[in-house]
């Protein structure tokens, strides 16, 4: 949660908190988990753990980091819980056709904006979204907290309990899968 929130005063209560950090929580669970459904119940425990929590904070590190922390901490061990209770589940076909899509509505467009541009924008971000989504756990988390948080390699290390290497190997790894899911839509064909 870079630098792009506003800065909040020397004793943030949690409204302020949850107003300045809840949408950004919300979008690296999304990104993390790649559900709504699952998506909004880790942004509530994380928020809900913000609010009984706060007052513990010594700000040994900047407020934005420490919730990224809290976030990422949710997410792998929501899917811990969701792994644990999907190997011991008998699926229903019946509720198949009901199960959550996880579409995710992207930001905001401007109203000026001409409709073929705008389209072509929704398709990027979701050709981008659906790589993201594709990429094996293990590398997502470190692309995410890098190339689309912003986090500096030796933060997502602290973050994620790996070394500095490790990291660094991961997002390699992620962006050469990124680029090889992305190449057929956006590479020029030779003529």
């Amino acid at each position: 949660m870079p630098s792009t929130t506003p800065p909040l005063g020397p004793t943030p209560t949690p409204e302020d908190v949850i107003a300045a950090y809840g949408p950004k929580v919300y979008s690296l669970a999304y990104r993390m988990l790649g559900l709504t459904a699952d998506a909004e119940d880790v942004t509530q425990d994380v928020l809900m753990t913000v609010v009984r929590k706060l007052h513990t904070f010594r700000g040994e590190a900047a407020l934005g980091t420490w919730l990224h922390r809290v976030t990422v901490n949710a997410c792998l061990a929501f899917r811990r819980k969701r792994a644990h209770r999907q190997q011991y589940q008998v699926p229903d076909p019946l509720l198949a056709d009901f199960a959550d899509t996880g579409q995710h509505s992207g930001p905001v467009r401007r109203w000026m904006e001409p409709p073929d541009e705008q389209l072509e924008k929704q398709e990027t971000q979701a050709l981008i979204e659906a790589a993201i989504t594709e990429l094996p756990e293990l590398y997502r988390d470190v692309y995410i907290l890098a190339d689309v948080e912003g986090l500096a390699n030796a933060e997502i290390a602290e973050i994620l309990g790996l070394h500095v290497p490790g990291v660094k190997s991961r997002l390699h790894r992620a962006r050469l899968m990124m680029r090889q899911a992305l190449a057929p839509h956006f590479e020029e064909i030779a003529t």
